[in-house]
């Protein structure tokens, strides 16, 4: 037997038997538990018993998210997949009310900058942005309907919005225009920095776009919602916190892997 064929029967046998010790294994304790913790979260154990191949994405995007950052990683990507997956199909209705009670949450944290930030990048869960208490109870109430609804809909068979890269360019590019108020340079070059963005521009920016969302007529307001909603799940979640768990006064509820 000549060497390369000796290095190449070693490598096929490492491999086969990395691929016996992970059928023998089994699924991780993640995926063991998944079920048991996901039951917390009635809606979204709901919606993963009606929908196995959901349910896998729930399961594979919340522990990708688990091993890198820790649990508060791991529920706000289950937050960002409902959103794509299931807000985007609610009415107009509950898409606007949805954005209604986003905008009031940002105003009652334009005092705090640096809050305004993590919310817009990570998010928000409860007993985090002690300040804003109410208005986050509100959204989250505001959220629960929206992917009831939503959910109800794609059963029905309402088709889901769709969006490509260059159409949700095109939205935020229309948001920081007007109608109320069009973005300042500081504002469009904080929010193009993203995780290096300054707080104060990226908070102000962000309510302005959302004053201008709602400005308009209801229904161009909901499709511009669900087309900015559909591309949200693409956040890479983890790596944003990393980042805004290392700032002081992020107002999140930071935990490790």
């Amino acid at each position: 037997m000549t060497r390369r064929s000796i290095l190449l029967f070693v490598a096929v046998t490492l491999l086969a038997g990395n691929l016996v010790y992970a059928h023998l294994a089994g699924p991780s304790a993640f995926a063991r538990d998944f079920d048991q913790n996901i039951a917390r979260f009635p809606l979204a154990a709901s919606i993963a018993r009606s929908d196995p191949n959901l349910r896998d994405v729930f399961l594979r995007r919340t522990e990708e998210a688990f091993n890198e950052s820790g649990w508060r990683a791991a529920k706000g990507a289950l937050n960002m997949i409902l959103a794509a997956e299931m807000e985007v199909y609610a009415d107009d209705e509950h898409i606007n009310a949805v954005g209604r009670a986003e905008l009031a949450a940002l105003l009652k944290l334009a005092s705090n900058p640096l809050a305004c930030k993590s919310y817009l990048l990570a998010g928000f869960e409860r007993g985090e942005f002690r300040e804003a208490t109410q208005e986050f109870a509100d959204l989250a109430s505001a959220h629960g309907a929206a992917i009831k609804n939503g959910f109800e809909r794609k059963t029905n068979g309402v088709a889901r919005t769709q969006a490509s890269d260059a159409e949700i360019i095109a939205i935020e590019r229309q948001l920081s225009l007007g109608p109320f108020a069009e973005l300042t340079r500081q504002e469009l070059g904080a929010q193009a920095k993203y995780l290096a963005g300054n707080p104060d521009r990226m908070c102000s920016a962000a309510i302005k776009k959302q004053l201008n969302l709602l400005s308009g007529d209801s229904h161009d307001a909901a499709h511009a919602s669900r087309i900015r909603r559909a591309g949200s799940d693409r956040i890479d979640i983890a790596a944003v916190l990393v980042k805004l768990c290392r700032e002081p006064g992020n107002g999140l509820s930071c935990d490790g892997p």
